[in-house]
């Protein structure tokens, strides 16, 4: 007897959605013009001045790692894609595997791998810019990826920075060229050695232009060869967007089985709905609700849960994305955790990135 409310509700919540997307690009697309002004060398009018100041980030003097405007790099965070957005051509589709969400940053000629909370799990060599040798010592690179500890994969979502070139405030269209572009030029990116102990791969783009390539990546099961990895949904850029620290609305996600409720565009039946499903609001809703149950809850207990695939075993470091528990290692180190700081000295590093996987 409820259901119309929840109906009514979500389309107040979607309308909302829509106008914070447009609002978002309108004051993405001016902070552009003004950085782009600004390297030219252009003076801007007091007006103008003024709202820089006022808006500027405060530098911090701490030795967190910062981008080009003072503000401490963090993930970009999805919110559910509760309608078929208006200008669906406008949107790139990317596949998400199951995994833990995290940050990638090279420096020094160094790679670590930082949780969403800015939390250190580990530390190796890559070939990433900056990543191994003192011949990256002076280069830097900031990865968002999904990490898959079943292969010891890093899958690469988006990039903030890629060899010293700071990517956060261009468009989400041209960000996914540069990225791609990079690892058709370095495929050794994908290989594990002495070198690169991790292998990072590309995830794979489609254009909503390219009707026909949506449609076959939607009836393509399992998506990876042998189904690995598993699929866990899918990601909704904005073509225009720019990298935006914590969750936007224009980033979308949803899971394979909600598509066609939402996009009106079909799916392999394989992907099959689970049973409490009925109505795509009510189930992001209850979704929502049970997972800001188990933030509670988490947050009084110090113990991380490694059961199996289902709502009631996510984890906290991961709340886009549902844990198998195959990264439940990863959390026997919480007295190794530490903030995302940069320049520290090797000998205080007291573990390797084995003791931090034991």
């Amino acid at each position: 007897m409820f259901r119309n409310l929840y109906k009514q509700s979500g389309k107040v919540i979607t309308e909302l959605q829509e106008e914070r997307r447009r609002k978002l690009l309108e004051e993405q697309k001016r902070n552009r013009l003004l950085l782009q002004d600004l390297k030219r060398g252009i003076d801007f009018s007091d007006e103008h001045n003024e709202e820089r100041k006022q808006s500027a980030p405060i530098k911090k003097s701490s030795r967190a790692l910062q981008d080009a405007d003072g503000t401490e790099y963090s993930l970009q965070l999805s919110e559910w894609l509760r309608e078929r957005p208006e200008n669906i051509d406008d949107w790139i589709l990317v596949p998400c595997p199951k995994g833990q969400r995290c940050l990638v940053v090279t420096y020094s000629g160094r790679t670590e791998m930082y949780t969403k909370a800015g939390r250190r799990r580990m530390y190796f060599p890559s070939l990433l810019p900056g990543g191994s040798g003192p011949r990256g010592s002076k280069m830097s690179t900031i990865l968002d990826c999904v990490y898959s500890a079943g292969e010891d994969t890093f899958y690469v979502l988006d990039a903030l920075v890629y060899g010293n070139q700071e990517l956060v405030h261009c468009e989400a269209q041209f960000r996914f060229f540069w990225l791609r572009s990079k690892f058709e030029e370095c495929p050794e990116l994908c290989v594990t050695n002495s070198y690169n102990k991790k292998s990072f791969k590309y995830l794979p783009r489609y254009d909503f232009e390219n009707v026909a390539d949506i449609s076959e990546a939607f009836q393509r099961y399992p998506f990876w060869s042998e189904n690995i990895p598993q699929l866990d949904g899918w990601l909704f850029y904005h073509k225009e967007s720019s990298y935006t620290y914590g969750t936007t609305p224009l980033v979308g996600w949803l899971f394979a089985f909600m598509v066609p409720d939402i996009l009106g565009i079909e799916v392999n039946e394989n992907y099959e709905r689970p049973i409490d499903y009925s109505d795509p609001i009510i189930y992001m809703d209850d979704f929502d609700a049970k997972l800001a149950g188990l933030k509670h809850k988490h947050s009084t207990k110090s113990s991380y849960t490694t059961e199996s695939n289902s709502l009631d075993t996510i984890e906290i470091d991961d709340e886009e994305n549902m844990d198998d528990g195959d990264n439940a290692e990863l959390f026997k180190v919480l007295n190794e955790e530490r903030k995302l700081e940069i320049g520290e000295p090797y000998y205080r590093l007291q573990v390797c990135e084995e003791e931090l996987l034991q």
